[in-house]
């Protein structure tokens, strides 16, 4: 139920799915050479942050 925040919730899942679809911004754990900070910059920068 995303604590009834559910536009906000489709919004981060967007972002995410944005973001991962460039193979080149993904951890290694999901076949990518990326770090953290480098993959939660690309999410901030898919929501408009």
């Amino acid at each position: 139920d995303h604590l009834g925040e559910s536009d906000a919730a489709a919004a981060i899942l967007r972002a995410i799915e944005a973001a991962m679809a460039d193979a080149g911004l993904r951890t290694r754990d999901l076949g990518g050479a990326a770090d953290t900070a480098a993959c939660g910059k690309a999410i901030a920068e898919h929501m408009g942050a």
